[in-house]
């Protein structure tokens, strides 16, 4: 072990080694050439001051190096001024070079404690992004179960119910048990977006998600608008897509009433495939665009619109947007004028098109502009 140890400290002290090596040198060539003793002085000096700009010693250490090489060097040109070969003033380097190198020393400690502080936050910064991954897979998961026992509860109240008061309170407390578990599902989804497994890819045609999707939504007071473009198959997972879809529209119907429309669409661009969702809603202020994807925030409760359905959400859905696009790889926009709607994108780089022949349907092209009510 102590010899290891040995091998482990020459092979970081060699720069150290080197240089002592190499003023040792030059403090004989002070010695031996008295009157070309200033070349020599420079260069132990200079390179002290460059090493330790990028060794940064510690303050003991630094002390006693700078100690021996003023006394070394002080007394090489002190010598030499008593024989004559040296003006005294030459003495006046030893002080300057040591001003020099301190200014070093300062900034190079500066240098040090600002690392430090960035080390430190970006460790902390960590350390509570892992906490809260593990808060929300654990809440998500305690939350599950009581829920579900509690709905079914409610569930059997609302069947059995004696009279229609007690049912429609029980299907109050259903509904609200069921948003309950929507959002333990949105919260457990977060917490999973950046494991290894989150995506279960496969071929799939963009056109299914977007069919599918405005089945799901269509049934909805909007209208429903949909444009397709021929586009390849894309290897991601569609039950993730479909689920960021999802939020788009949802997001879209908060901020929309029955005189509103929502075009879903799916395009090619550039090698990539976009899947869009525009609405003819409230729009977003462009001062809260840059924060809409944050988790748990919402841009203005007041754009929800009376009958939009948004009102007391908490801001999860276009943060679970966001993550599965960029587990994809991709990249999620937004384009929005307020009070007269919005288009989110929902975009798939070349890079993960799947490298297969197909076939696809006809369509009309998909309007990436934002609608405008006639």
């Amino acid at each position: 072990m102590p010899s290891e140890a040995r091998r482990w400290r020459l092979r970081t002290d060699w720069p150290d080694v080197a240089w002592a090596a190499f003023a040792v040198v030059n403090l004989g060539v002070m010695v031996a050439l008295p009157r070309w003793e200033t070349v020599p002085f420079h260069f132990i000096w200079v390179s002290l001051t460059l090493l330790y700009g990028f060794r940064v010693w510690d303050l003991r250490r630094t002390s006693w190096i700078l100690a021996i090489v003023i006394v070394t060097t002080g007394a090489s040109i002190v010598s030499d001024a008593f024989a004559g070969t040296e003006p005294w003033g030459e003495i006046a380097e030893v002080p300057l070079m040591s001003a020099m190198f301190l200014a070093m020393v300062w900034h190079a400690r500066r240098r040090v404690v600002a690392i430090g502080e960035v080390q430190r936050v970006s460790e902390t910064n960590a350390r509570l992004l892992e906490r809260e991954k593990r808060f929300l897979q654990d809440a998500s998961h305690e939350l599950r179960t009581p829920i579900t026992v509690a709905l079914g509860h409610a569930e059997l109240i609302v069947k059995a119910a004696p009279t229609a008061m007690i049912a429609d309170d029980a299907r109050v407390v259903t509904e609200e048990l069921m948003r309950m578990r929507g959002l333990a599902e949105r919260l457990l989804l977060l917490a999973a977006a950046e494991q290894p497994a989150f995506l279960r890819r496969r071929a799939v045609a963009p056109e299914s998600i977007v069919e599918d999707a405005l089945r799901r939504w269509s049934a909805l007071p909007r209208t429903w608008r949909l444009s397709e473009q021929a586009t390849p198959p894309i290897l991601a997972d569609p039950d993730r897509v479909s689920a960021a879809l999802d939020a788009l529209i949802e997001n879209a119907v908060a901020h929309t009433t029955e005189g509103d429309g929502i075009e879903l669409g799916v395009r090619s661009e550039d090698g990539a495939v976009v899947l869009a969702v525009a609405d003819t809603g409230t729009g977003i202020a462009a001062v809260h665009l840059e924060r809409i994807f944050d988790r748990f925030a919402r841009a203005d409760v007041s754009r929800d619109r009376p009958g939009g359905g948004g009102e007391g959400g908490v801001g999860l859905g276009l943060s679970i947007a966001k993550a599965i696009t960029e587990a994809h790889g991709g990249d999620l926009r937004v384009r929005s004028t307020e009070g007269r709607g919005s288009v989110f994108e929902l975009v798939l780089p070349a890079k993960r098109l799947a490298a297969l022949s197909w076939d696809p349907p006809n369509a009309e092209p998909f309007a990436a502009d934002v609608l405008t009510p006639s």
